[in-house]
């Protein structure tokens, strides 16, 4: 007989880092001004195209010459050129934040109790979580459900087998591999079929993803099979956004690969394809303090066509002085709190922030067809950016007030001494948003 999992775990939001390592020339983005030629590029400067984002004067090159100062000099001067930049490396990295691990989180994820919610079977402990009641969402389904409304979210993908997750997810865009957006996409067959194996008995499993230990973490076979450091972030983020926002469609945008890395051109790329994708919400559970003159005009080009952007501020438990995308204008940025409106230990706060909502054991799910409890400020931005999904559904494309979901908030300045002012508005209050917002 298989062994049930029994697991108390968390996982973290991540934090975006430069890697400035270059080897083998130079990787540069470019924006060129109206009616310019890529091709007269190449000729003056000896580069190559790589890349192209759809529709847009937007190329990654290449240079054989390593002297990247030089050629960004010269680029710059070119006066065909709007704007040049390094395609600088990124990679995911949890935080060190620990979370503190109450005495019956091993009842948390109790997968044996389940309910229907919107068509499908889910485990009690996802639907009728407390993060639910603590931003008022259970008392809205009678007003909005998302429906008629596109979240995409930029992330690692999702498991589109996820019995509570396929019925809403649209087919998105995987700009890793160009294959699919699923998480499981890339992984070796042996990783596949652990996970595959058991989907008969999945919704009968407790368990929880380990604070900075990969999904080899989720199964007790003895293979010791190392999963990505990355997996399941991408699957976590979709689960929230659904909870929040049940019938909205779900449009995956897979940027990061399972290792968590990828590149600001791809990030760019991505903002891009959502515009495509006609999405009225975009969620981005990322954050870097490398700021990008490039990926702020996509983000100002997202939000001309309609579209709200919700990012997370990152998990350092610190006051960075900027984080991108949250500090980026008109970009709503999240911080964690606790069940209790404290702010999350690990939670930045300071100027980029927007609002505050649930960050801390929060339920959502996890490849396989799993469910996984949640820390981190990236699993507050899709608690957001659902109920974003929820004002623009009572509204067209592109005329939602999305500002009502930020006013509405409750101020929870009092309840975190020495933080007033620095948690955005307050807490997010999702029934006095729709109400005001109606």
């Amino acid at each position: 007989m298989r062994a049930r999992l029994a697991l108390t775990i968390c996982i973290l939001g991540l934090l975006l880092t430069a890697s400035w390592a270059q080897t083998n020339g130079t990787d540069l983005i470019v924006t060129l001004k109206d009616n310019q030629s890529i091709e007269r590029i190449h000729r003056n400067y000896g580069t190559r195209t790589l890349k192209k984002v759809p529709g847009s004067p937007i190329y990654l090159i290449h240079a054989d010459d390593s002297d990247d100062g030089r050629l960004l000099r010269k680029l710059r001067r070119d006066l065909g050129v709007d704007d040049v930049e390094k395609n600088i490396r990124i990679t995911l990295q949890s935080s060190n934040a620990q979370p503190i691990l109450g005495q019956n989180m091993d009842m948390l994820l109790d997968g044996r109790d389940l309910t229907t919610f919107f068509g499908t079977y889910v485990i009690k402990a996802y639907a009728n979580q407390q993060a639910l009641a603590v931003v008022r969402a259970n008392a809205v389904r009678s007003i909005s459900t998302g429906a008629g409304t596109r979240v995409a979210y930029i992330d690692t993908g999702v498991d589109t087998r996820h019995p509570a997750l396929r019925p809403w997810l649209e087919p998105g865009v995987d700009l890793v591999l160009g294959r699919s957006v699923s998480e499981l996409s890339g992984l070796s067959q042996n990783m596949d079929l652990l996970l595959d194996q058991n989907m008969d008995m999945l919704l009968d499993n407790r368990f929880m993803f380990l604070l900075n230990q990969n999904m080899d973490s989720l199964l007790d076979d003895g293979s010791r099979a190392r999963f990505p450091s990355a997996f399941g972030h991408g699957t976590l983020v979709a689960g929230l956004i659904h909870i929040i926002a049940p019938e909205a469609r779900i449009v995956p945008i897979k940027a990061f690969d399972a290792y968590g890395y990828t590149t600001l051109f791809t990030i760019i790329d991505a903002v891009y394809r959502a515009i495509g994708q006609d999405a009225d919400v975009l969620n981005m559970s990322f954050s870097t303090t490398q700021q990008s003159d490039i990926l702020e005009k996509a983000v100002a080009k997202a939000r001309a066509n309609g579209i709200v952007v919700v990012a997370s501020v990152g998990n350092e438990g610190r006051e960075p002085r900027n984080v991108y995308p949250a500090s980026f204008p008109g970009v709503y940025g999240v911080a964690a709190t606790d069940f209790d409106d404290h702010i999350a230990s690990f939670s930045n706060r300071g100027k980029s922030v927007s609002i505050s909502a649930p960050g801390s054991a929060v339920v959502s799910t996890a490849p396989g067809g799993r469910y996984a409890a949640a820390w981190g400020t990236s699993f507050s931005a899709p608690i957001v950016s659902g109920a974003m999904a929820l004002v623009a559904s009572m509204r067209a494309h592109g005329q939602s007030d999305s500002s009502v979901v930020i006013i509405t908030a409750d101020n929870i300045d009092n309840l975190n001494p020495g933080l007033e002012r620095k948690l955005g508005k307050g807490r997010l209050n999702v029934l006095r948003a729709l109400k005001v917002g109606r």
